[in-house]
């Protein structure tokens, strides 16, 4: 089994993989699109990639390609999320004097509010994901630079934490969804089974949204999720995602039909179960 995720060792992403699959098959990538070409062509089992955060909502660039290469969703996992404040040893004495942040775009959004109190005119860049950063201030130990991450990345590029969960909220977690084309079944506490579907408008009118989601309504499903996203064809062309508590199987396929006979565009990428809060793996 070879599965994919967003990398390297000590991301989010690794943790959430980790505590689903055995460490020994998970391969790092440094980047979602080519973590996610790579599922697409067959080269990978499964991969795992972030999809929602308590702070910052959707992650955006996984739902338009998920969009464009219309994987299926195995399981969700979620993940607490906290933020660490990592510099080299020598500097850790002196971390206020930092000159540089990186991280992950979605950590520095989520630890705004700390950023803005301490570091307001520091210079921040925003780096493939949170284990990169980590890699960065490892590989410039001459240099005043700090990451934002986590634990797992502080050990494993050898970072001192300065300062500990500086994320806005504590009660701070991540969605993230393994993606495969068969069923695979973890170990973790589990939560409620759900299903996603890609949902577009029949046409554009006056109350085509309200026509399509009349549907799941009379069929007592209920909505988790609605979100819109450009198809990036022209200006004020959307798709939809939705997320929905899993009916009784003959029902969600009934409304599938009954969406596709009103000419609505749906695809269901998903079926599946959802797993609670892992435990982080160090």
């Amino acid at each position: 089994m070879k599965v994919g995720y967003l990398g390297p060792r000590g991301s989010f992403t690794y943790s959430a993989a980790a505590n689903f699959f055995n460490e020994n098959v998970l391969l790092p990538y440094d980047s979602l699109t080519a973590l996610l070409e790579e599922q697409r062509k067959g080269a990978l089992d499964y991969c795992v990639v972030p999809i929602e955060n308590t702070i910052e909502g959707s992650v955006l660039p996984t739902l338009d390609l998920i969009f464009q290469t219309l994987p299926t969703i195995q399981a969700e996992i979620v993940l607490p999320i906290q933020q660490q404040l990592m510099v080299h040893p020598a500097h850790a004495d002196s971390w206020q004097d930092t000159e540089l942040i990186c991280s992950h775009q979605q950590a520095l959004a989520q630890s705004q509010v700390f950023l803005m109190n301490h570091f307001p005119t520091v210079d921040i860049e925003q780096i493939g994901s949170t284990a990169q950063g980590a890699q960065k201030v490892a590989d410039n130990p001459d240099k005043r630079y700090a990451a934002i991450g986590s634990r797992d990345a502080a050990k494993q590029f050898g970072l001192t934490i300065v300062q500990q969960n500086i994320q806005s909220i504590s009660e701070n977690e991540t969605r993230f969804w393994v993606l495969g084309e068969q069923p695979v079944a973890g170990n973790l506490p589990h939560g409620k089974n759900k299903a996603t579907v890609l949902f577009d408008l029949a046409s554009d009118h006056p109350g085509a949204l309200y026509q399509g989601l009349a549907i799941f309504a009379a069929e007592d499903i209920n909505l988790t999720k609605i979100e819109s996203r450009t198809q990036k064809t022209k200006l004020g062309e959307y798709f939809f995602i939705i997320d929905l508590e899993t009916p009784a199987k003959e029902k969600l396929n009934k409304v599938l039909l009954q969406l596709k006979e009103q000419n609505f565009a749906v695809t269901l990428i998903g079926d599946y179960p959802t797993y609670l809060p892992a435990v982080r793996k160090s």
